[in-house]
């Protein structure tokens, strides 16, 4: 199994809580049923990627740039799993990209990454749901939050 990588919000304001308690219990089950809105990144990325993600970002949102690594709160993180709250900053950086700017953003980030394969139509999905989590948890209130599973 490789390195799961989601972003996500719940649609209840205890939902956030609920999802930190089934990580640490690792009840994935429970986990899933939690998130209102997903974004998977589990494409064989390391969570570096993410960050170069975030700085490509920038020529695509109408929003100053806000930092990703040092935007992120920690609330769990063990040996085989974490669970970060993403600043609202970021939230707001990415959910300021418009839809139609998924692609050119997926393809920047493979680009910047040194990626010979070709743009997988997962990638595109995954940043694509990405904008819409992060505009989705503005309209809600609720946080996006950042959780990685080995």
């Amino acid at each position: 199994m490789g390195l799961s990588l989601i972003f996500c919000a719940g649609g209840q304001a205890e939902d956030t809580k609920k999802m930190l308690e089934a990580l640490e219990a690792a009840d994935y089950q429970a986990l899933n049923q939690r998130m209102a809105r997903k974004a998977d990144f589990s494409l064989h990325l390391l969570p570096r990627d993410l960050q170069t993600l975030s700085e490509c970002a920038a020529a695509f949102s109408s929003r100053e740039a806000a930092p990703f690594r040092e935007g992120l709160t920690c609330y769990f993180d063990a040996e085989d799993r974490g669970f970060f709250i993403v600043s609202e900053a970021w939230e707001q950086y990415i959910a300021a990209i418009e839809a139609k700017g998924a692609k050119p953003l997926a393809e920047a980030w493979y680009q910047a990454m040194g990626l010979k394969e070709s743009l997988p139509p997962e990638a595109i999905a995954a940043v694509k749901d990405l904008i819409e989590l992060c505009q989705y948890a503005g309209q809600t209130g609720n946080p996006v939050v950042h959780i990685w599973a080995a």
